[in-house]
């Protein structure tokens, strides 16, 4: 009863420190991370999000000729890590935490890509955006070998090898 006592003049002072919540905007700090947004312009499939993300919230999955990123808010641990990660910069980090929903569907995100068929033995191997992106970078890909899954790719490097000059 003393301790409470002391704090009644203090509190006098400052006044209210509590938020009406959920009336009230609460306050969330500069630094504050939250669920994610995904651009679908600017991402390419490359999957590095996927590879890094902790709690496995981000994932790839192929569905026929499509490449999905999907994000499933329920796992995301709001670290940022993909944020970070992600080359295109198509990853980025809201102040949104209140994520409640009574429709499951509602915590997914889903981005689709188009996947690039391999020539020769016709697997669906890579998106084609991360494809083109590639072809813009690299200066000495041979368009032979650029739509060729890896397994016909090492079989057409092994060909060549092997045939004499």
């Amino acid at each position: 009863m003393v301790k409470f006592v002391k704090v009644i003049p203090i509190a006098s002072k400052v006044g209210t420190v509590t938020i009406r919540y959920p009336y009230d905007k609460p306050l969330v700090t500069e630094s504050f991370r939250g669920a994610i947004e995904i651009d679908p312009a600017k991402c390419v499939g490359c999957g590095a999000c996927t590879r890094i993300c902790p709690p496995k919230a981000l994932t790839l999955v192929q569905e026929g000729n499509t490449l999905i990123l999907r994000y499933f808010v329920g796992r995301c641990i709001f670290c940022g890590m993909c944020a970070d990660v992600c080359p295109e910069k198509a990853i980025t980090i809201t102040k949104e935490f209140e994520l409640a929903t009574d429709q499951i569907h509602d915590l997914y995100t889903d981005v689709e890509h188009e996947l690039v068929e391999c020539e020769r033995c016709g697997t669906k191997f890579v998106a084609k955006k991360l494809l083109d992106k590639v072809k813009s970078i690299v200066e000495v890909l041979p368009e032979d070998r650029a739509k060729l899954c890896p397994n016909c790719r090492r079989l057409e490097t092994l060909s060549r090898a092997a045939t004499p000059r």
